[in-house]
């Protein structure tokens, strides 16, 4: 106790009166402001996800192509899929939704591909694209429909 009224005395009685103030402008300044501040997003870009599910849509298609060789039908299975094109897992992590769907007789097939910011549809009966569709779901920078 001692000890710090020794520290307090070597210090000016004015600016013993202050020292409060300063410290609390100085905590205002440089504390306050890191707190408040609006922190940007660490995810992807919106035009990075579409870009994603336009790729996802692709990998899912040419994953069906390479499936009907071997199998001569379709499959509405994603884990049969993933093995033919490893990507496809990638593109999968980011939050794509997938819906398959597959005819009686494996001979034709309905994907669509969803992100928060695009929507694809695809249907395919042998090796004829017989429907692709596309949805902008929350536009932006970069995020249109494929071509």
């Amino acid at each position: 106790m001692r000890r710090s009224r020794g520290i307090v005395r070597g210090v000016p009685p004015n600016f013993q009166r202050f020292l409060p103030v300063i410290l609390l402008i100085a905590v205002l300044t440089f504390v306050l402001p890191s707190l408040l501040r609006k922190h940007s997003s660490s995810g992807s870009s919106a035009s990075t996800r579409a870009a994603q599910t336009i790729d996802g849509m692709k990998l899912i298609d040419q994953a069906e192509q390479s499936y009907i060789l071997a199998h001569q039908r379709f499959t509405s299975h994603l884990a049969d899929l993933v093995p033919l094109h490893k990507r496809l897992a990638g593109d999968l992590a980011i939050g794509l939704s997938v819906k398959l769907d597959v005819s009686t007789d494996g001979q034709s097939f309905l994907a669509q591909v969803s992100s928060d910011v695009l929507s694809l549809v695809r249907a395919r009966s042998g090796n004829k694209v017989t429907a692709n569709s596309c949805l902008v779901l929350k536009s932006g920078s970069g995020v249109n429909c494929p071509s």
